[in-house]
């Protein structure tokens, strides 16, 4: 693993216009290889207790993997798959307070 490598791929993501998203990995330490995907952070990869965990740009584990070729597609193929769709969820309005004023306030 050479540090800047860079790997190409096209996005598959619903709604976009299919422009390459380019990964560089950059190893800063022993056991540790992060990505960024067209100038922002887009996960990383650690080698923790024999295998490699893979983690999207929130920290959230999104793949373990045996080998460094196995994670760096699996982060890729993360950062290439659609992303579902959210339920949308609307905040019940709760009712003000009502203050009296006046000669009716105890």
């Amino acid at each position: 693993m050479i540090n800047g490598t860079v790997m190409t791929l096209l996005s598959t993501r619903p709604g976009t216009d299919a422009r390459p998203i380019d990964i560089a990995w950059y190893n800063p330490e022993s056991n540790l290889w992060v990505a960024a995907a067209n100038g922002e952070h887009a996960g990383m990869i650690e080698f923790v207790d024999g295998h490699f965990s893979v983690r999207n740009n929130t920290g959230e584990v999104v793949a373990e993997a045996i080998s460094i070729p196995d994670a760096q597609a699996a982060l890729a193929h993360h950062l290439a798959a659609p992303v579902p769709a959210q339920p949308r969820t609307f905040l019940k309005r709760m009712p003000r307070p009502v203050y009296l004023r006046g000669p009716l306030a105890a």
